[in-house]
């Protein structure tokens, strides 16, 4: 064991108080969520961008020491990465994600930058056990049995502009009263969207890294019982609106498609938004989601920016389409449109007898 001397402490670990000083050990357990300390390598032409636990993003130096997270991503257009198998202090990993993840490489695109090198140091310890931020998260449920209606937002892949609808939507529900909690179910370990939709208006504001998980790519069956328990989690405050965010897209190794076909989710979804970023995703996406079992209410996104793209969709997928880069009123319309045929649908509140 020894103490070593923290430079910058990232977001992924966040839940955790953690000291400037830490205690480390040599013993490792290499699972998903478990806190190592590394030290970062030469950030000469690397993408060194750093997310701290407040949401501002910086970036590291050489020679900084932080905490990381043992975690997977997969994603097509930055990085991908595994949980190493074999680990010793001194060996060299990856820093997968500005939030914290680390990794064995897996897959890069290197129009994203070249990713950081760190040095292993050892094992996070706090009251004589290795830290995993699966400790300290929202409990996992297998059930939802009663929710407030949640609106779904996905896209045929990431920065399709999911998170610039998400903030129009919220905004306009809390013009009308409403109390609107936001979620982030899918995706790799950041608070980003997450900062955004809360900037928005949205409360509470929940992600699967509050669930434990620094990305959405590894166990199927747990990261479903991760967004059931974030869901249940922000229902406790009784919103009137949920909207959900899917990080990556549609298709992909994140699990999107998990979730969305849960039953215990689709039985509370009102309306269902897909960004896309051309035609052909458009139409793709319309058949996938049918597949899931799930009604596209609206295409947004690149697709459908200018008149065009929005009269080929109506006409020839019979879909509603709308550009997000202004305000979206049929987008709005239909949605309310779903609330208020929900409501009639639900029991009057019995009246209390005296």
């Amino acid at each position: 064991m020894q103490q070593i001397q923290l430079s910058k402490i990232p977001s992924v670990v966040r839940s955790f108080d953690l000291p400037s000083s830490v205690e480390v050990s040599h013993q490792m357990l290499l699972e998903e969520g478990a806190v190592i300390v590394v030290e970062v390598l030469s950030d000469t032409g690397k993408n060194n961008l750093f997310e701290y636990t407040s949401g501002r993003i910086g970036f590291l130096v050489e020679g900084d020491i932080i905490p990381a997270v043992l975690g997977k991503r997969r994603a097509l257009r930055e990085y991908s990465g595994d949980i190493p198998s074999h680990l010793a202090v001194g060996d060299i990993l990856y820093y997968l994600c500005e939030s914290g993840v680390v990794g064995h490489i897996k897959g890069l695109n290197e129009e994203w930058g070249r990713p950081l090198q760190v040095r292993v140091l050892g094992a996070l310890i706090q009251d004589g056990k290795q830290l995993n931020i699966k400790e300290k998260s929202i409990a996992r449920k297998q059930q939802l049995p009663q929710s407030a209606p949640i609106i779904g937002v996905v896209g045929t892949c990431m920065n399709i502009g999911k998170t610039t609808a998400i903030c129009k939507l919220i905004k306009h529900f809390k013009a009308q009263g409403l109390n609107v909690a936001g979620v982030k179910l899918s995706g790799v370990a950041s608070t980003q969207d997450l900062d955004k939709i809360q900037d928005a208006g949205a409360y509470p504001v929940r992600g699967f890294m509050d669930g434990g998980l620094p990305s959405t790519c590894n166990d199927a069956t747990e990261v479903v019982e991760v967004a059931l328990g974030v869901l249940h989690e922000v229902n406790q405050s009784q919103p009137d609106l949920i909207i959900a965010e899917f990080g990556d897209g549609i298709l992909g190794e994140y699990h999107v498609d998990k979730i969305i076909k849960s039953k215990e989710i689709q039985q509370h979804i009102c309306a269902f938004i897909v960004g896309a970023g051309d035609l052909v995703g458009a139409w793709g996406a319309t058949q996938i989601m049918q597949q899931y079992g799930v009604e596209v209410t609206v295409i947004t996104g690149p697709a459908v920016n200018n008149d065009t793209g929005v009269l080929y969709v109506e006409q020839h997928m019979h879909v509603p389409a709308e550009s997000n880069q202004h305000a979206m009123p049929k987008t709005i319309h239909l949605i309310e449109k779903n609330l208020a045929a929900l409501k009639q649908t639900q029991p009057e509140p019995s009246e209390s007898v005296a």
